[in-house]
């Protein structure tokens, strides 16, 4: 069911064969250095700033000291164990999220030409709890275009037009996913679904200029990367409660989450059948346009979290965004839609 779901999010193209799997942001880096990215971006640049701005927001998330020494060696037991529950054929069911009820009609709504637009406003009215969440974002400071707040889903269906609408819609849904239940860290999983929702946001919109038809993939594809991180939290403090005589370490955490994050990504991915294109991107392939478009959105959507944490300045910002080569017009508008409010 899910990758059926994730199929309908994405054309029928098929692209180049994907390189075989490696884990690892040096590594990744290097497959998107061979060939330069198809939208003409600096692929590896991006790669590795976002890589950097990325390490830096997990370090925030888990409050890690700046003079905090090196987390190599610190509690092997446990980063072996980590690696170990990864690496498993089968990851327990606990570790990844329930498909929210409403997305595989929001879906066929969506792809189905003869839906009217109002369609798709009263279902997600129809749900209080999501239609709560969706004014919620519609009123936040990514996405608010006027000064009048929106009230209802219809007005906001007039205001931002049927596409933001969809894809506010399915940013919604996995929201809950992302809500703290856990004692030990409670603020990584709120920052990391800020920056989901920052970077999802400035996905669509660097999409919309440079690839229109993708604009709801783009956003999709960076929820789907945020899964990793995610479940790879959920498995480090799993294997920290097995072992009451150890502190969870917050360096430890914040190194596994950056190491693994993104290899466990793909693998749920891959698990879930999620269509090539996804799957592509994800991987850091050079050929699939969807590679820059998240990792630029993932790259100004960390920027703009950390600048409105005020951990940067917008001159450390643009340093950034300078040697990632993110310097031109299209970039700077992107950026304006996640900016901080002053």
């Amino acid at each position: 069911m899910i990758g059926a779901i994730l199929t309908w999010l994405t054309r029928r193209r098929v692209p180049p064969k994907r390189p075989e799997f490696r884990a690892g942001a040096a590594a990744t880096a290097a497959a998107a250095s061979a060939v330069p990215a198809a939208d003409g971006l600096d692929l590896a640049s991006v790669v590795a700033g976002n890589a950097l701005a990325t390490e830096r927001l997990w370090r925030v998330a888990f409050a890690v000291p700046a003079d905090a020494p090196s987390a190599e060696g610190v509690h092997p037991q446990v980063r072996a164990a980590v690696h170990a529950a990864l690496r498993a054929e089968n990851l327990p069911a606990k570790y990844f999220p329930r498909r929210p009820t409403l997305l595989p009609q929001l879906l066929r709504a969506v792809e189905d030409p003869n839906a009217h637009s109002t369609t798709i406003a009263n279902m997600i009215a129809h749900d209080p709890v999501l239609a709560a969440d969706v004014l919620r974002l519609a009123n936040s400071s990514v996405y608010r275009v006027s000064p009048r707040p929106i009230e209802t889903i219809q007005r906001a269906l007039v205001v931002l037009g049927i596409e933001a609408l969809r894809g506010i819609a399915a940013t919604a849904m996995l929201q809950p996913v992302f809500r703290a239940t856990r004692s030990n860290f409670p603020r990584f999983p709120r920052l990391l679904w800020e920056r989901s929702e920052r970077a999802a946001r400035a996905a669509e919109v660097y999409a919309s200029a440079t690839q229109p038809r993708d604009r709801l993939e783009a956003q999709v594809l960076v929820l789907l990367s945020a899964l990793g991180p995610l479940v790879v939290y959920g498995v480090v403090l799993d294997e920290y409660q097995r072992r009451p005589e150890l502190t969870p370490n917050s360096a430890v955490c914040a190194n596994l989450i950056g190491t693994l994050g993104v290899p466990v990504a793909q693998r749920v991915a891959r698990h879930w059948q999620a269509p090539p294109r996804l799957l592509a991107a994800l991987e850091r392939h050079e050929a699939e346009p969807l590679t820059g478009v998240l990792q630029v959105g993932e790259l100004l959507g960390t920027l703009s979290l950390l600048e409105a944490q005020t951990v940067i300045g917008s001159e450390l910002r643009d340093d950034y965004l300078k040697d990632a080569g993110l310097i031109d017009a299209v970039a700077a508008d992107t950026y304006a839609h996640v900016a901080p409010q002053a």
